[in-house]
């Protein structure tokens, strides 16, 4: 089987969707696939940064690639927003049996509704072009993959209840896929108990947004130190130089707090491997690589119910779920795995063997049963 797998971002392995649609790709390949990808790097080569601009020409750079090429593929899998010109001129080129699927990196919709309530409730400031591209044409262009796709795969539940009551797509097309794990987060030793007395070692994983949570990240740091609960916070990947990140915490917490802005994925692992709780009070996600990743590592999460918390996260099993934007109860659940310990170490391994399964084999088995079903069957679009 041929596959095409179509995203608009370069494909850089460090980058999130691009990563895992690398992983994928291999994953497929090893299925025995043979995968090309239409990227960033084939509509813009030798480019190394891009604008709205770029993703906004994307769609029709992907259509005239897909006029020339499209004959060649049993498989089109391409990321929401992107094939609808193509699938509007009637998909001409493509093979009479052929399947075109459309997959969401996190569906732009419920993302957009969140942050527009961030915005509302003060935590951001949404700039006056916003309305113009990625929170109206852009959402209509997604809307358009959506509803002509043979088949659209997305990364949660939430996403794809919204996209079947609000954006009108029939459930029957649509399958909820998670992503896999790297081999790097496989066969990871299990969970040793800290010493005793010692801080709680608590890591964020992700950039420093609004959206990701930052402002409940100094809140609950400073309301911790304040408690005098004894914790290290390690906040990784950032993205922003350390001292703009410290200078968002009290000078009381800030000698508490850690930055790693950038590092190399495959990193992860080793970076992870001394602490002990991931605080993840993200307030939107498609998916949430880190929270399987850290738990994958053996880290009990906090974490709000975004992404694939709800199906992974069982509270007070694997770790704990707590409500956006609430510190009093983020702060609790902190503390409370700060003063049990014993509790901790139950956790933390009920948390790594919650996700132990998520390899990209499986997910590439799925994928490519899903794509022959789809071949099988008529089109009724």
């Amino acid at each position: 089987m041929r596959v095409l797998l179509g995203i608009h971002h370069p494909l850089d392995p460090n980058m999130g969707a691009p990563g895992v649609t690398l992983a994928l790709g291999q994953a497929l390949a090893a299925q025995g696939c043979q995968v090309d990808y239409f990227s960033y790097d084939d509509a813009y080569p030798g480019l190394r940064h891009h604008t709205t601009l770029h993703e906004l020409r994307f769609p029709w750079k992907l259509t005239a690639h897909l006029l020339r090429e499209a004959e060649r593929y049993d498989v089109l899998d391409i990321t929401t927003g992107d094939a609808w010109p193509w699938m509007r001129l009637g998909r001409p080129g493509a093979r009479a049996r052929h399947a075109l699927v459309t997959r969401s990196h996190g569906l732009e919709h419920t993302f957009s509704e969140r942050l527009r309530a961030d915005a509302r409730a003060g935590h951001l400031t949404l700039s006056w072009k916003y309305p113009l591209y990625h929170g109206g044409y852009r959402l209509w262009e997604v809307r358009q993959s959506l509803l002509r796709a043979d088949h659209a795969v997305l990364l949660n539940t939430q996403d794809a209840a919204y996209a079947a009551e609000r954006l009108g797509v029939p459930a029957h097309r649509m399958s909820v896929v998670p992503h896999g794990l790297e081999v790097a987060f496989h066969g990871l030793p299990p969970p040793a108990p800290g010493a005793p007395g010692a801080p709680l070692r608590v890591a964020c994983v992700g950039s420093w947004l609004a959206l990701k949570g930052r402002a409940e990240m100094v809140d609950a740091a400073t309301r911790l130190q304040a408690e005098g609960v004894s914790f290290t916070l390690t906040l990784y990947g950032t993205g922003n130089p350390e001292a703009e990140v410290l200078a968002a915490f009290p000078a009381g917490a800030r000698e508490r707090v850690r930055v790693v802005p950038r590092y190399e994925r495959a990193e992860l692992p080793r970076l992870l491997r001394d602490e002990e709780v991931l605080f993840f009070p993200s307030h939107s996600e498609g998916f949430g690589m880190a929270l399987v990743e850290s738990m994958a590592s053996g880290l009990v999460p906090v974490s709000t119910p975004v992404g694939v918390a709800p199906q992974v996260v069982r509270d007070g099993q694997t770790g704990r779920l707590v409500p956006m934007g609430d510190v009093d109860a983020q702060v609790a659940a902190l503390r409370s795995l700060a003063e049990d310990r014993a509790r901790l170490l139950v956790l933390r391994g009920a948390a790594q063997a919650a996700v132990k399964d998520m390899t990209w084999r499986d997910i590439a088995a799925r994928t490519l049963r899903l794509y022959e079903q789809l071949l099988r069957s008529p089109r009724t679009i």
